[in-house]
């Protein structure tokens, strides 16, 4: 091989880097672009406002990408007040102000999910009716006029204590509402009854599922419902009896699609929701013929055998007895007044006979409707009968909010 053949790496190097520096220095030469910038035509843009507004950006405080008009500079978490399911909210902040949210992937109650009324918790602010600062009534008008906090606070608390001088500390009363927290509940109470020394005042408990908590009372002696919401997932058997919970709770209906147990899915209810499209078994019965149903289903339970005696006798009472009054609603006398066949009824029964974990849940059809207190009984005492209470999956509980 010649000499002049031979090709150094280190000449090859150097050349490159010569050419380089020259093509670097050169001013007649114009350097190219990497990427050719693509023109908006009349029939195409490839940049404008729409296209920038939904480029996403790194959003910060673990929130993934944002568009940038909603990039927050903070976030503060809240608790979605439209019902009482509790679900945690990371609320995005601009300057103090709320532009944009998301679901807590971490909290117990919601496990990062939302449904579409806690997606939609932030509209509010923005509402033309929303109220911002206290009204006035004038007088000679009669018409609401804004006025500030100082008047209206001074107007309220007089009035109310000339109303209570004339005629007693009975003669007012205070109404409240779900939307507020129990710690806000809690302080108004305080407030109303120490603070101002009046009587009366009534929550949105007592509206809402006061008939619940009478037949928890009678029953275990304290008013709460005996279940947290992993016993959705827990549970071989679900029975929902006035309640739309696919709908009404959504948050709640994804954790019995997360429940692992393919559970038999029981809904009593007249309608045929969306939750009853998803069941196993639907009893559509008559409007205002539940308590009969359940008695009859006691009545099945019962008469079959198909009862926990242990159960019964270490944690009830009175069980005989109402086991012969159950007696009365048979079969056939059932089957005609709520408009279900007998073999409808056997099925449901031996389906919570079955069951190894068995959960009754309902909600406002029960509270609100016909005979509310002694149906919340009659629910509890299948649970009773069949000791599916006390234990991961069971129990007879009463989900408030919407049905």
């Amino acid at each position: 091989m010649s000499v002049a053949e031979t090709k150094s790496p280190h000449a090859k190097s150097a050349k490159a880097a010569k050419d380089s520096a020259a093509e670097a220095i050169s001013p007649l030469r114009p350097s190219r672009p990497l990427r050719e910038e693509k023109e908006n035509s009349l029939l195409r843009q490839w940049t404008g406002p729409l296209s920038a507004d939904l480029t996403l950006h790194p959003g910060e405080f673990g929130l993934g990408k944002v568009p940038a008009r909603l990039r927050p500079d903070a976030t503060t978490r809240s608790v979605c007040g439209f019902c009482s399911t509790g679900c945690s909210l990371d609320v995005h902040m601009q300057s103090g102000v709320a532009v944009n949210l998301t679901p807590t992937h971490d909290y117990p109650v919601n496990l990062g999910m939302a449904c579409p009324k806690g997606w939609e918790a932030l509209t509010c602010l923005a509402s033309p009716d929303r109220a911002t600062q206290p009204l006035l009534r004038n007088p000679k008008t009669g018409a609401l006029e804004p006025t500030d906090w100082d008047e209206a606070m001074q107007v309220f608390t007089l009035k109310f204590k000339a109303i209570m001088d004339q005629h007693g500390p009975e003669s007012v009363a205070f109404l409240s509402t779900g939307q507020i927290c129990t710690e806000e509940m809690a302080f108004l109470g305080s407030l109303w009854k120490f603070g101002m020394g009046a009587l009366h005042g009534d929550s949105n408990t007592r509206q809402c599922m006061a008939t619940s908590h009478v037949a928890y009372k009678q029953s275990f002696g304290f008013d709460a419902p005996p279940y947290t919401y992993a016993d959705f997932e827990e549970s071989d058997t679900l029975v929902f009896i006035g309640s739309n919970l696919c709908i009404a709770h959504p948050i709640m209906w994804q954790r019995v699609l997360r429940n692992k147990n393919n559970p038999a899915i029981v809904v009593i209810d007249p309608r045929k929701t969306e939750t009853a499209l998803n069941a196993t078994q639907h009893l559509a019965l008559r409007p205002k013929s539940d308590l009969t149903l359940l008695y009859g289903i006691a009545n099945l339970l019962a008469q079959n055998g198909w009862v926990d005696h242990g159960f019964i006798r270490k944690s009830t009472t009175n069980y005989d007895a109402f086991a012969e009054f159950v007696r009365q609603f048979t079969p056939d006398k059932v089957a005609a007044e709520t408009g279900l066949t007998v073999g409808e009824l056997y099925r449901f029964a031996e389906t919570i006979h079955k069951g190894k974990s068995v959960s009754f849940w309902w909600t406002m059809g029960v509270n609100q409707s016909h005979e509310s207190t002694r149906t919340a009984q009659a629910i509890i005492n299948l649970a009773l009968m069949t000791g599916n209470i006390g234990r991961p999956g069971t129990g007879a509980n009463s989900v408030t909010g919407q049905c």
